[in-house]
């Protein structure tokens, strides 16, 4: 995890922020809770193959431009 601050004009779109879900089922609350508060879809809830099949996000960019993610990585399950 890595996080750093620097002065200048703030620039959303280079920022990505990540919540933790305990469940998909929370990935999916948050997506809906973000598009129903102005968010728009960056992709929708699913797996992410390109990381890893228990690799279970959805992202959204907020009405400010930045861009969030909500992940539920389920390691227990699967090789």
């Amino acid at each position: 995890m890595f996080f750093w601050l620097k002065q200048g004009t703030a620039a959303p779109g280079a920022v990505h922020v990540g919540f933790a879900a305990d469940s998909e089922a929370m990935v999916n609350d948050a997506h809906a809770a973000a598009l129903a508060a102005g968010a728009t879809e960056i992709h929708p809830p699913g797996p992410q193959l390109h990381y890893d099949p228990r690799y279970y996000a959805a992202q959204v960019r907020d009405p400010d431009g930045y861009s969030l993610e909500f992940v539920h990585k389920n390691w227990q399950h699967g090789s």
